[in-house]
């Protein structure tokens, strides 16, 4: 009997070991950037996170952390960049590849196969959205191109290039959506956070720009909004480290 009951508290103890939550470090810069939306979904999962950031000089672009990263190999999974996700000590790199580890380990990602793929690919249009915007070239990241030239193609970006691909994404969703709120069915997914990144958690200097893009897609902003006034991921925005980008 006593045999019997030591091998059950070993069981016991042996399963809580294993669903002990991991210890999680995210390496990125002192920015939003390629590492926020994976820290958006840490913070509307609950969990508790090292946000290691690499600060740059201000003037310069220059982050001395991030190049002793760099140097020592700590980045070498991830090409010499960052994001890198530690987990327990395991070294994930690509922010999409962090960010549906992240889904997928907090319950982002659906309930089948069929589900986690929907949600992938909701996420991967958001992701056309940006890569499209990017090659627009009027950051101010961009080169070869006069500060006319970015005007003019900022202005045919957000008045005519992203609200039709917004309204391509609204008639994907709607297929998808049980519910006003949510891109999949009626619970939290990736994709909502996808969506709150692209519309919501935008750089300051876009936010009105792109609110007016979106303002004939009431089911994509209806997702970003409920992301937006959850209340751990508010209080998130609202205590991060102010960031230009």
């Amino acid at each position: 009997m006593k045999l019997y009951t030591l091998a059950l508290v070993s069981s016991a103890l042996a399963s809580s070991s294993a669903l002990a939550a991991p210890n999680l470090e995210l390496k990125y810069f002192g920015a939003r950037g390629a590492a926020e939306t994976a820290r958006i979904i840490l913070a509307l999962a609950g969990e508790e996170f090292k946000d290691t950031r690499f600060e740059i000089t201000p003037g310069s672009m220059s982050a001395p952390d991030f190049l002793a990263a760099k140097e020592s190999g700590d980045l070498d999974i991830n090409l010499g960049r960052a994001p890198l996700l530690l987990v327990d000590g395991k070294p994930i790199g690509q922010s999409k590849a962090i960010e549906r580890y992240l889904a997928k380990q907090f319950g982002l990602m659906g309930t089948s196969d069929i589900e986690s793929a929907q949600i992938d690919c909701i996420a991967e249009h958001c992701r056309d959205v940006n890569d499209s915007k990017m090659k627009k070239g009027f950051s101010a990241f961009s080169r070869g191109k006069s500060e006319e030239e970015k005007l003019e193609a900022r202005k045919e970006w957000f008045e005519s290039d992203m609200p039709q691909m917004l309204e391509k994404i609204e008639k994907a969703i709607k297929i998808t959506s049980q519910k006003d709120g949510y891109a999949l069915g009626e619970n939290n997914s990736y994709a909502d956070v996808a969506i709150f990144s692209l519309l919501i958690d935008c750089t300051m200097d876009d936010k009105d720009e792109t609110r007016k893009a979106s303002e004939k897609c009431a089911l994509l902003m209806s997702i970003a909004d409920r992301i937006a006034k959850d209340s751990k991921v508010s209080k998130w925005v609202e205590c991060r480290p102010k960031s230009m980008f």
